[in-house]
């Protein structure tokens, strides 16, 4: 646990690591860009479709199902370990123009190298549960390349900023929150913008304190599942911003109908520096909760075994 206590302070590096790696250029400019990936690499897929939606780029992505695209599409695979079985899946039906392989290694940078497609390779032999820095950044840096995107040198180095000066408060909340959450059923909430950190918040729980979780956006709860909350056991934990202001006295109804909640803010920060503050608390919740559960901090014996199947 203490190696993995390191590597989660390890953040803000992480990503200024990640962001200065080298990444290919493409000639041609494409009109579609989907992402597909699995677990980790998915939610890699979601945070970049939000912070690009923002300069009107709009990426779609998908959790290892492909979907129909044509060679005016940019398919981007990512697989960390280069052996996920959709993500090969995916590669061997899609025409070599239009790919581009985001790995370590493995059966996908194999075919990537054999077939010539572009590759942005990162570094072998990290911590499966420390690799979204890796998958990200050097894709961010990707866009900016293609010219899709401005240069985002500014607002990287304001995450990292941002990230080291919270790193102790961060920490503190988590801990004040993962007391709250030991006996409990979590669910988060936030805005659509924010739903990759909501996510993100509920696989790493479920994946290193073994508790089930659920997330969602928040506007969800108003059509259906505010039913079901009275009659269950649950700790909603929300994440709002600008985006859910026009739903002002639905959540305040929302707030009165339950004994405790738990509001992750830090608003005053941009949107992008607080996605990724959000992470940084994800992680930080992660390991305290997994400490009090007695449950070690990525360990997923289940998980390794299914992918062996």
């Amino acid at each position: 646990m203490k190696d993995i206590y390191k590597l989660i302070k390890q953040f803000p590096e992480m990503i200024k690591e990640a962001y200065n790696l080298e990444v290919p250029k493409l000639s041609k400019i494409f009109s579609r860009v989907v992402i597909i990936g699995m677990g980790g690499s998915y939610i890699v897929g979601l945070t970049l479709k939000e912070i690009l939606k923002e300069e009107n780029i709009f990426v779609e992505v998908y959790p290892g199902d492909l979907y129909p695209v044509d060679k005016n599409s940019l398919v981007i695979l990512i697989s960390y370990s280069g052996n996920t079985k959709e993500i090969l899946n995916a590669f061997d039906k899609l025409n070599k123009d239009t790919l581009l392989a985001l790995t370590s290694g493995g059966e996908l940078l194999r075919k990537a190298k054999r077939k010539k497609v572009k590759i942005i390779q990162i570094p072998e032999n990290l911590h499966q549960r420390f690799v979204f820095a890796y998958c990200f950044f050097p894709l961010l840096k990707f866009f900016e390349q293609t010219r899709i995107i401005k240069n985002k040198k500014r607002m990287v180095n304001r995450i990292i900023k941002t990230l080291i000066k919270n790193s102790e408060k961060l920490e503190r909340d988590a801990i004040y929150l993962a007391i709250k959450l030991k006996n409990e059923t979590p669910l988060f909430y936030s805005s659509g913008y924010f739903y990759p950190a909501a996510y993100r918040l509920q696989t790493s729980i479920e994946e290193d304190a073994k508790i089930i979780c659920h997330s969602n956006k928040i506007t969800e709860l108003f059509h259906n599942e505010l039913e079901a909350l009275p009659a269950s056991y649950f700790f909603p934990v929300l994440i709002l911003d600008k985006g859910v202001s026009k739903f002002k006295k639905q959540i305040s109804f929302f707030k009165k109908q339950i004994k405790d909640f738990y509001e992750i803010k830090y608003n005053h920060y941009s949107r992008e520096e607080r996605m990724f503050l959000l992470f940084y608390f994800a992680d930080f919740l992660s390991y305290h909760l997994s400490r009090l559960k007695g449950e070690e901090m990525g360990e997923t014996p289940l998980s390794d075994k299914i992918k062996k199947l």
